[in-house]
C-alpha cells in the first residue's frame, strides 16, 4: 500500500513525532494481546496518541482489522518514507499558523512531488514574503530584499513624499 500523508504531518519533525506514537502504540498493542491470551482480561487504556496519529494508521489500514504485523508495516512504511522524502525549507517572517503550515504542505506535494517534507523557519529579519531553499537553490521573495535591490530608489521617493 502507498503511504500518503496527511498535510498536518509537514516537517521531518512532524513525521519523526509520528513514528513514534505509532510505535508507543504498537508496543501497547504487542503487550494487550499478550495479556490477553494469557489473563483472559482486557490490557488497559492505550496510550494517548494525536489524532493525526489516528488518522495515519485508520488511513493504512483502511476497512482491515489492526494487527501487529500491519503496525509493523506501517512503521517501516513511515521510516521507508522519511528516507526517501525530498526536503525543502520555507523561511517566514513569522511562526506560521497550522493553516498556513497545512496550505504550503499540500501546494508542496502537489506540484514538486508527493514525497515531500517541508522544513518550516521563521526569521524576522525577512520583515516578510518567504525563502524558499529546495536542493542547492534558494528562492528569496522576502520583503528584505525587495527592499534593499530598490535602495538606490529611497533618496526619490523620500524627495517626492
Amino acid at each position: 500500500m502507498k503511504l500518503q500523508l496527511q498535510n498536518e504531518i509537514a516537517s521531518p519533525q512532524d513525521l519523526k513525532e509520528a513514528i513514534t506514537e505509532v510505535q508507543k502504540y504498537a508496543r501497547w498493542a504487542s503487550q494487550a494481546v499478550v495479556k490477553t491470551r494469557v489473563t483472559g482480561t482486557a490490557y488497559g487504556q492505550p496510550p494517548p496518541v494525536s489524532q493525526v496519529a489516528v488518522d495515519l494508521v485508520k488511513q493504512w489500514h483502511g476497512q482491515q482489522p489492526i494487527t501487529q504485523k500491519s503496525l509493523d508495516g506501517l512503521i517501516t512504511a513511515l521510516k521507508d518514507y522519511e528516507s526517501a522524502a525530498k526536503r525543502i525549507s520555507i523561511t517566514l517572517a513569522a511562526v506560521p499558523s497550522g493553516s498556513i503550515k497545512s496550505a504550503l504542505t499540500g501546494w508542496c506535494r502537489q506540484n514538486l512531488g508527493a514525497e515531500v517534507l517541508v522544513d518550516f523557519k521563521y526569521n524576522s529579519t525577512i520583515l516578510g514574503g518567504m525563502v524558499v531553499r529546495w536542493g542547492s537553490r534558494i528562492y528569496d521573495w522576502s520583503f528584505r530584499r525587495q527592499i534593499l535591490a530598490s535602495a538606490d530608489k529611497f533618496p526619490e521617493i523620500l524627495r517626492n513624499a
